[in-house]
């Protein structure tokens, strides 16, 4: 067996030596936490890019926690939301005191706007909806709320509207950043992620109020005078994470950049090379790809497991993102109430390949030579 020598992900960090001045600074005076310098020079850019206001938190799963009940979502009331996702989206609903309820996707892997009406339909109850921008691709946004927006006015109450943006820091639709879309927008900054702050959550909104709030329940919900006014953890950023964030930030487009050019090659040679299938990329789309992921061809079906065992030989890093869909986990089974037969099948083809914004032509061209062979030698 080979050692890998291609690997999934390589996140953007910066060198010691640039980011050594604010790091003495900050363990110099003690100032590394409870919202000081870089933390809210890191909102206040993270704001003017994104052009809504933010709030920084210590995850983006924590974000959503915050975001869902800041959105006055009560115990027991439903959320629905795509089961091809990150199993932390439905862990936030959770945590948050939801009930999920699983859509299914289209074939570009985000939330279904056919199936969410007929869920709106079915269930009277629902207080949120929670969009997904998979991979970093922004969800058919216009037809969601078209959507949610009906079922409100046909029940007369209103229907919250809130997307997992944890891919998608970055990503744009005809020139429109995600951010501002829906009624909040919630990002992650791990490692693993287009802007990375190491560990870290940003949530977004117009509303500038709720922002506040979330503010407040980042810091246990004080509001004043160790007086709670809210529910509310310790989910707070530090400042060691601002400062990652802040030097990357600087950087995102030039990064973005790269990862365009380098989807495009990628895209380009799996097409001329193989018969593994790719995901819509639509025009008018900044796409993060903060995963770059590819359907194994149906002459290869239930032989995934095989294809990415191929590839480990050949020392490169592959994972099934996301595989199981969450409705099939262990722990929400209690809440899937039916089958999601596209979101069944596309999660048991999907395949992640090596990506990220350092990549070379060279190990893209490995990757791609691998997936023929394997194809090849499976067929």
């Amino acid at each position: 067996m080979s050692t890998t020598s291609i690997r999934l992900i390589q996140p953007d960090l910066p060198s010691l030596e640039s980011i050594s001045a604010p790091l003495r600074e900050i363990l110099g005076s003690g100032s590394i936490t409870n919202f000081s310098k870089y933390v809210g020079g890191f909102e206040a850019q993270a704001a003017e890019y994104l052009r809504v206001h933010v709030a920084t938190t210590s995850s983006g799963t924590q974000g959503l926690m915050f975001a869902l009940q800041a959105l006055g979502l009560q115990p027991g009331q439903k959320v629905i939301l795509p089961s091809f996702t990150f199993m932390a989206t439905a862990q936030a609903v959770v945590y948050a005191g939801g009930v999920p309820v699983f859509a299914e996707v289209e074939d570009d892997l985000t939330v279904s706007p056919a199936d969410l009406e007929s869920l709106l339909s079915a269930h009277q109850d629902v207080a949120v909806v929670i969009g997904v921008h998979t991979y970093g691709l922004p969800c058919r946004v216009a037809e969601i709320r078209q959507v949610v927006d009906a079922a409100a006015g046909r029940r007369g109450q209103p229907i919250s509207l809130l997307y997992d943006a944890a891919h998608a820091f970055g990503s744009a639709l005809d020139g429109r950043r995600v951010g501002g879309f829906g009624d909040a927008e919630v990002f992650s900054l791990s490692v693993t992620k287009a802007l990375v702050s190491v560990e870290g959550g940003l949530v977004a909104s117009h509303d500038a109020e709720l922002i506040a709030r979330i503010k407040k329940m980042r810091n246990y919900g004080i509001g004043g005078n160790y007086n709670a006014g809210f529910p509310g953890l310790n989910g707070k950023m530090s400042e060691f994470h601002a400062i990652v964030g802040l030097y990357n930030l600087e950087r995102l487009d030039s990064y973005l950049a790269c990862r365009q050019r380098s989807a495009r090659y990628y895209l380009d040679r799996i097409h001329s090379g193989t018969t593994f299938e790719t995901f819509p990329w639509p025009e008018g789309v900044t796409h993060t790809f903060k995963d770059f992921s590819v359907l194994t061809p149906e002459s290869l079906e239930g032989r995934r497991d095989e294809v990415i065992a191929a590839l480990k030989e050949d020392g490169i890093e592959t994972r099934a993102y996301f595989y199981p869909p969450v409705h099939e986990q262990c722990f929400f089974r209690r809440f899937a109430d039916r089958r999601l037969p596209r979101t069944e099948a596309l999660s048991r083809r999907v395949m992640t390949l090596p990506f990220y914004t350092t990549i070379t032509e060279a190990e893209m061209d490995c990757v791609v030579d691998a997936l023929r062979r394997a194809e090849r030698s499976l067929a």
